[in-house]
């Protein structure tokens, strides 16, 4: 995927980093109804699962089970590296939604 938000380069794919799937099962039950979905419904899909991850991120049992090392520290930046793309992803999706509210706003 490329956009002017990363300067046109392509990043990685969002799943690259880690498994997300279950936090799209929203979005495929969605897109199970045969209606498209609005580029402004993509935005909030995504940015709901950036808000529950990041909460994950914050969370102080998280924390823990980084710092007494019960799981791989890597695992954080992980984390930190999804919530980027998927910020990324958001800043695409955005341009979208501006150029679309700026058309039917002429």
């Amino acid at each position: 995927m490329q956009c002017e938000e990363t300067g046109g380069q392509e990043g990685p794919p969002v799943w690259q980093g880690a498994k997300l799937n279950y936090q799209f099962i929203e979005i495929e039950h969605h897109n199970s109804s045969d209606k498209p979905m609005e580029a402004i419904e993509i935005l909030q899909e995504f940015n709901s699962c950036y808000v529950k991850i990041q909460a994950i991120a914050q969370d102080e049992n998280w924390l823990l089970l980084i710092a007494d090392k019960k799981i791989d520290p890597e695992v954080a930046t992980h984390v930190g590296d999804t919530l980027h793309y998927l910020g990324e992803v958001m800043g695409c999706v955005e341009e979208i939604v501006e150029v679309k509210f700026n058309q039917e706003a002429k």
